[in-house]
């Protein structure tokens, strides 16, 4: 019992450690933006956007489809196939688009960049950087942070197209719903305030993810089976507060500021 109670608040202990580490070094990188590795920063754009816009359009439109899928049933025994098109649509905007995509960051990028840095740490990268008076800040953390928040919303954009493609091509299929009025509905039912909250939620996960990823990935010890661990731990917090975050957005622009 009393190791339970143990592992518990030191649970908590590590989970306001982690908290506090991300508004520290978020504030950090927000003071030195002007400072920021050039080349750090192309480079890991090029790996968030280019190298996973493969796996979010796959991933995406299989959700579309899915989704489209189920909803075509229901609304074509009511008659209501031309309200297919909007409905899909803002659940893939409002929600699945921008958490889906932070989910395949996550697993694609945020678990590489923390496997990266705890590697650095284990052979003494790190140390060697700070004896050269190198900025960790300037020259590792801010060029991934802002890249993954440059790189987010352009991936949650082509993950919306790609998963009311999937939605549209399935509601053709079993209801042949034309695209006129697919893209109607669409237009009736979603507003550029739903985009705008869309893109902001991608910007946000994407500094999450960016951020949890360098924090566990400095804090890993205990060699390569340590890093593999802190990897996992950076994984699960990064999904956990994706969902949260996720969930007190959609309670501000939906409940409280709408």
């Amino acid at each position: 019992m009393q190791e339970r109670v143990r592992r518990i608040l030191n649970l908590i202990l590590e989970t306001f450690e982690i908290i506090g580490l991300i508004i520290l070094y978020f504030s950090q990188c927000i003071k030195k933006i002007n400072k920021v590795n050039y080349r750090e920063f192309i480079n890991n754009t090029f790996e968030v956007c280019y190298c996973s816009v493969a796996s979010v359009i796959i991933t995406t439109l299989s959700i579309g489809m899915v989704s489209s899928l189920q909803l075509t049933k229901h609304f074509m025994a009511f008659g209501a196939t031309a309200e297919i098109g909007g409905t899909n649509a803002i659940a893939q905007m409002r929600e699945l688009a921008p958490l889906i995509t932070g989910i395949v960051i996550i697993g694609r990028i945020g678990s590489a960049w923390t496997a990266e840095i705890g590697s650095m740490k284990m052979t003494d990268q790190i140390n060697a950087l700070k004896v050269m008076k190198i900025d960790l800040i300037k020259f590792l953390i801010s060029p991934k942070v802002f890249s993954c928040m440059l790189s987010m919303p352009i991936l949650n954009t082509v993950s919306i197209i790609a998963s009311l493609t999937g939605g549209f091509l399935i509601t053709k299929s079993i209801a042949d719903t034309s695209i006129n009025s697919f893209i109607d509905s669409v237009h009736r039912y979603i507003q550029m305030y739903d985009f705008s909250v869309s893109t902001i939620k991608a910007i946000v996960f994407g500094a999450i993810i960016a951020l949890i990823s360098c924090i566990y990935g400095l804090r890993a010890e205990g060699g390569a089976l340590g890093v593999g661990k802190y990897t996992t731990k950076a994984v699960v917090a990064s999904l956990v507060s994706l969902f949260l975050v996720n969930y007190l957005l959609s309670l501000i622009f939906y409940s409280i500021l709408k």
